[in-house]
């Protein structure tokens, strides 16, 4: 909203038309076609191969996925965070465990972990969905 002066005491507000109201706002994970949120899983933001992938709407049925932008940042958040899980916790836990299976299979399950957060968290920051076919 802008006030614009005619004289000097008339005030006239005016609404500009590309300006945003807080209620046309839409939330991130809002879905395409209805504009609900739809309820993402921590599996939904993990990285994926499948270029056919839709996932379906729970209130109105539509079908969407998430955008290029956020797939590929997702991509890029896994392989930092597998570079960062194999530089620091994987070598901790391995040399606390002087090289020992259990410590190597523990060392992995951390570096795994910390590869799917890293995905997500990066997905989830540049979230937004398009609506497919």
């Amino acid at each position: 909203m802008q006030v614009i002066r005619r004289g000097a005491s008339l005030l006239i507000p005016v609404k500009l038309p590309g300006a945003m109201s807080p209620e046309a706002t839409r939330a991130k994970d809002a879905c395409p076609h209805c504009g609900k949120s739809v309820g993402l899983s921590f599996w939904d933001l993990l990285p994926s191969r499948e270029n056919n992938r839709f996932l379906v709407c729970k209130a109105c049925g539509g079908h969407y996925d998430l955008s290029n932008n956020c797939r590929m940042t997702s991509i890029l958040g896994g392989m930092v965070g597998m570079a960062l899980g194999m530089a620091f916790p994987f070598q901790w836990i391995v040399r606390a465990g002087h090289a020992s299976k259990g410590s190597i299979a523990l060392g992995i399950a951390a570096a795994a972990l910390s590869i799917g957060v890293a995905a997500t968290t990066a997905a989830r920051l540049t979230l937004a969905l398009e609506a497919k076919r």
